[in-house]
């Protein structure tokens, strides 16, 4: 779990998987999905936080981008 009440944002995310994918070309092993998961804290005027915490995504982008 990365951030904290502090910056409005606690997540936490899985890492894709390669799964074996026909085209017609063959078989590729390509990423497959990952799922986030966030709990936003309410900002002072009541709305929800929007952002993300940019140390949080250190591996997800590179988790499916082949």
């Amino acid at each position: 779990m990365k951030g904290s009440p502090d910056v409005r944002l606690e997540q936490s995310s899985t890492m894709a998987d390669k799964v074996s994918v026909t085209f017609s070309d063959g078989n590729q092993q390509i990423p497959g999905g990952f799922y986030e998961f966030a709990k936003r804290y309410p900002l002072p005027d009541g709305t929800l936080y929007q952002g993300f915490v940019e140390a949080s995504a250190d591996k997800i982008f590179e988790s499916t981008d082949s």
